[in-house]
């Protein structure tokens, strides 16, 4: 009895799928019908895909390869170059940094060395505004160039920094003692003026006539005792800062004849 049974039921799941397909068919013929979908009419697909819309990608710069010659950088000649970094006082010893060059550079043997060009160094020392209205400090030294991907030491001094010439590669913070000095003295200068022109008034009303001297005497010490002690007061203060940011100009010397390779 269960082997008829299972047999039974076997036919009627086979039905079932068979008429599942049928109905399938059947309702896929129907929508063919109300719509009068033909396979003919259907668009064709594309067969390569529009390059409008595709965004370009442009070009890699071409890299300059090692040419494995040696030039020479004539002594004396002058390299303008631009800071690709930030640079400041508060740059420590040993930070490195990176220029690029503004115009060409000829070799003896008459190769030019394009604008463009990457110079590196490095700060040798710096400090920080100090007291005495000393300024801040940064000494570089500019000692590579990297041609054709191949890094050559070079000899050089520091001609100039934002056109302002630099004096044994320090590039020095404003010293600020005298200016910090008058600016110490200008409280006694503001009392005085203001008792002089108080003892001024007083000296033409009756009676108070006879304190005008004095408030003139007292704005006359506080003007002295000032001035007195500006001089300690102006010690005590720090003077001004270094802060050059990327694409600040500088100028270098080549110190001598120099062997590059590139």
């Amino acid at each position: 009895m269960k082997k008829i049974l299972s047999v039974l039921l076997i036919l009627f799941l086979l039905n079932t799928t068979v008429f599942a397909v049928e109905f399938d068919s059947s309702i896929d013929a129907e929508i063919r019908k109300d719509y009068k979908v033909d396979e003919n009419d259907l668009p064709e697909l594309p067969k390569a895909i529009p390059t409008a819309n595709i965004e370009e990608v442009p070009p890699l710069p071409a890299v300059s390869k090692a040419t494995g010659k040696t030039y020479t950088l004539k002594g004396g000649s002058k390299v303008n170059l631009i800071l690709r970094n930030k640079l400041s006082d508060w740059s420590p010893k040993g930070t490195y940094i990176s220029f690029s060059s503004s115009n060409d550079i000829y070799t003896k043997e008459g190769y030019t060395i394009p604008s463009g060009t990457i110079f590196k160094g490095r700060v040798t020392d710096s400090h920080r505004p100090q007291l005495t209205g000393n300024g801040g400090l940064v000494e570089l030294c500019v000692d590579e160039i990297h041609l054709n991907g191949v890094m050559s030491k070079i000899d050089t001094k520091i001609a100039l920094a934002n056109s302002k010439k630099v004096f044994r590669s320090d590039i020095k913070g404003q010293r600020k003692y005298w200016k910090n000095f008058a600016k110490a003295t200008k409280p006694g200068q503001k009392a005085f003026k203001a008792t002089s022109g108080a003892a001024h008034e007083m000296a033409s009303i009756p009676i108070i006539n006879l304190l005008s001297p004095v408030i003139w005497i007292v704005g006359g010490v506080v003007y002295v005792v000032n001035a007195v002690f500006a001089p300690v007061i102006a010690i005590f203060s720090k003077g001004g800062s270094v802060s050059l940011p990327a694409g600040t100009q500088f100028q270098i010397k080549i110190s001598g004849d120099t062997q590059i390779k590139g």
